[in-house]
């Protein structure tokens, strides 16, 4: 078994990347296993140090030590490919995709808790060619998203504080646009929409929790479907939002489902796990690929009791 340390040194406010390897040079010290750490050098370095360890054949282990555009670039860069492996060491401000593990996401952070964990297979979205192992959203929480990294910058703004601050800016600017959207060739109803999600995992944006029931291995993804709402709707909406309580929303609509398509009158950017894709033709959907992921001994991802009430799911 190989393993392959892919380090993001602008992960988060502070390069911690040498921190890291001090604690990889440490934990591997007493294992007779082939192990690399290499810090990336821009957008897309990751996925191609993964492809590269991939085509060697042989079993690899890769742990994203970044943020979520780490894990991202680490995952499409495995997908497909069973020998590979892939977990998430945090290093960012939001590591959305691990909260699913509950009071165990913290356990990542131990890299002797990592090496000789389970793995099994998770599901992934696939958009226009990208895939995601956590969220694909589309409108109003995109442009939240994307005006997040504008306040992350500022002294003393934590991730989900950044996400609020973009949300107040993009509650002024505009909030629900034209889109087409049909979810396993379902049309939805109306012309205008605020928000589109599909959810394999259940948190993004720091912490919002859109689809508290969803799955990453079930072989489904949750959409969620919110159309055009005012601005003091959108505001109560938020706060359900982030609570896990979509379901409690009457304007909401929700499906469990393979494909959304989505057109737009314009070129439309994509959050795809906090990664940016453009389309006016948009398609998200279940990918045929599958990547496997390992995380500490005895640590669950099974989801919580869910009331639907208020919300149309099927």
């Amino acid at each position: 078994m190989r393993h392959l340390f892919v380090m993001n040194p602008h992960a988060g406010k502070f390069d911690r990347s040498q921190e890291m390897l001090e604690k990889v040079r440490h934990i591997m010290a007493g294992r007779r296993e082939a192990w690399s750490a290499v810090r990336t050098q821009g957008p897309g370095h990751a996925i191609r140090l993964v492809e590269e360890a991939a085509r060697q054949g042989d079993p690899v282990r890769v742990y994203a030590c970044g943020g979520d555009g780490t894990l991202n670039e680490v995952v499409n860069g495995a997908a497909g490919w069973d020998q590979v492996a892939v977990t998430h060491c945090p290093m960012g401000s939001g590591n959305d995709f691990l909260r699913i593990f509950g009071q165990d996401a913290g356990r990542f952070w131990q890299l002797d808790q990592l090496l000789d964990g389970p793995q099994t297979a998770m599901d992934l979205i696939e958009c226009n060619g990208r895939c995601a192992l956590n969220v694909c959203s589309v409108g109003f929480d995109a442009r939240i998203g994307f005006g997040a990294a504008d306040f992350k910058k500022l002294p003393l703004v934590s991730g989900t504080a950044a996400y609020q601050l973009s949300a107040l800016r993009t509650i002024i600017r505009g909030i629900h646009l034209p889109y087409q959207v049909t979810i396993d060739g379902e049309a939805m109803p109306g012309d205008r929409f605020t928000l589109l999600c599909a959810c394999n995992g259940r948190y993004y944006g720091g912490g919002f929790n859109p689809s508290p029931d969803a799955m990453p291995d079930d072989g489904v993804l949750d959409f969620i479907v919110i159309p055009a709402v005012s601005r003091f709707t959108v505001l109560a909406l938020i706060k359900k939002f982030a609570r896990g309580e979509i379901g409690q929303i009457p304007q909401v609509t929700l499906r469990r489902g393979r494909t959304m398509q989505v057109v737009c009158d314009r070129v439309t950017a994509v959050n795809v796990d906090g990664e940016r894709v453009e389309g006016k033709n948009l398609s998200i959907g279940l990918s045929d690929k599958k990547v496997q992921f390992f995380y500490p001994a005895g640590a669950c991802w099974k989801r919580r009791q869910y009331s639907l009430a208020g919300a149309e799911r099927t």
